[in-house]
């Protein structure tokens, strides 16, 4: 059941905030640097990840360093990590440079196979997502900014051999959009109507709607800084998590299309089994 719960949780505030759709600039692909730090109530450290992300059409390459927290990566590593999402956010690629391994899954497919044979079952209740226009932001790396802080909520109770969890998640992000830039591709976004549904499918689609309704208020431009507060209640028992990311850098560059793609020579690792459902490393 703990392999279960810590796959769909990690689908639910990893795998469905990625919102990858891009828009062309002059022929050029967007590229960002950020700083991520996240820190715990009750934790003495603060998880700080820093890394480099660049989109081309429905694929977005995000590669990352963390110091003072866990890797971001399912592959046991200790290195840098990098993350391919393509196909519009239905797959997720890890790629370990070190050892020169991959594991490549789809999180909606995994999730509504283990639901289908019966390995785990959701049920969503309790679900909401708004969004409220705060005005006009500082500047941010020379940029004009305007303000938006969205609000989500969702219970979710988790069922798998024989064992129930329930998990609560309230969270509230301010984001800061430069009114300057125009480029569907967010990376940093927590909330993504698209990327919900196929994650969760029929199960949840509800909230997906919610989600949509909300993403669509939402500027179309990559947020150059985000401040996420987040209460996730199991069982009773609540950890509240806040992580700050801001963009350090914003150029246009013609991307390679080789850095979208597996290196010759990697070896596939599979993905742990959820339910008794596992994945095909392609």
């Amino acid at each position: 059941m703990q392999s279960a719960f810590h796959l769909v949780t990690a689908a639910v505030l990893a795998f469905a905030p990625l919102s990858v759709a891009f828009a062309q600039n002059a022929g050029k692909e967007l590229a960002l640097d950020f700083r991520t730090s996240t820190s715990m109530d009750g934790a003495p450290e603060t998880a700080v990840l820093t890394g480099h992300i660049v989109g081309s059409g429905n694929k977005v390459r995000i590669d990352m360093s963390t110091s003072g927290g866990s890797s971001p990566s399912p592959l046991a590593t200790d290195g840098p990590v990098s993350m391919i999402v393509s196909d519009s956010g239905r797959t997720i690629t890890y790629l370990d440079a070190k050892n020169s391994q991959y594991m490549s899954f789809r999180p909606g497919a995994m999730l509504a196979d283990a639901q289908a044979m019966g390995g785990v079952k959701m049920v969503f209740s309790d679900t909401d997502a708004k969004v409220e226009s705060l005005g006009a932001g500082p500047k941010i790396l020379g940029h004009p900014t305007s303000r938006y802080r969205v609000g989500t909520k969702l219970t979710m109770s988790i069922t798998g051999m024989g064992q129930t969890q329930t998990v609560k998640i309230v969270s509230t992000t301010d984001y800061y959009y430069p009114t300057d830039i125009r480029s569907t591709m967010n990376p940093f976004a927590s909330i993504t109507g698209t990327d919900m549904v196929g994650v969760f499918g029929t199960s949840n689609r509800e909230f997906a709607a919610k989600l949509k309704a909300a993403e669509s208020k939402l500027p179309k431009a990559p947020p150059l800084r985000t401040s996420t507060t987040s209460t996730i209640t199991t069982d009773g028992t609540s950890r509240v998590t806040k992580s700050n990311t801001e963009v350090t850098s914003v150029q246009w560059v013609n991307a390679d299309p080789k850095v979208f793609e597996i290196p010759a020579g990697y070896t596939a690792v599979k993905l742990p089994t959820m339910g008794g459902v596992g994945s095909d490393p392609r």
